[in-house]
């Protein structure tokens, strides 16, 4: 297990706890939260190594890709509105422009289970879907069963 891995989960459930005392009206609450962004790490880790990709970037990516979330509340438009708390998350990150880059567009995308997107979206995409499956969530959506379908493969 990396250290730096460990490190941003500190730094996730530290925000997560921050978030937590502004008492904001959330559509899920915050130890859902905390425990989507863990599980869905894990899932992002065990896919990266079987598609060639980086591990520890893509457990990154999948741990943070509900932040837009995490700070409205809300499921509506998460995505979109998880690019500038990502961004500020990642500052202080050593990771290249390219890299965090990278995982800006997976969490801005990561909702759009309907497309393909770049290897690091794609393992956050399935995380997702795979996660919330794993935990009980009916899968509806036509494009979101025939991706739980091929991971289920």
């Amino acid at each position: 297990m990396k250290w730096e891995f460990i490190n941003h989960m500190e730094e996730i459930y530290a925000l997560l706890r921050d978030l937590e005392q502004e008492k904001l009206e959330r559509d899920y609450p915050i130890s859902w939260e905390r425990v989507h962004a863990t599980s869905c790490a894990q899932i992002g880790r065990l896919l990266a190594k079987k598609r060639g990709v980086d591990m520890e970037l893509a457990a990154l990516a999948c741990s943070l890709h509900d932040i837009g979330r995490w700070y409205t509340g809300r499921q509506a438009d998460h995505a979109r509105h998880g690019e500038e708390p990502v961004r500020r998350f990642l500052e202080k990150n050593s990771l290249s422009a390219e890299t965090k880059e990278e995982v800006i567009q997976a969490v801005i995308h990561h909702s759009e289970k309907e497309k393909v997107g770049s290897p690091l979206e794609e393992i956050v995409k399935d995380a997702d879907i795979l996660d919330c499956y794993l935990h009980g969530d009916e899968v509806k959506k036509s494009f979101h069963v025939a991706r739980l379908e091929n991971l289920l493969k």
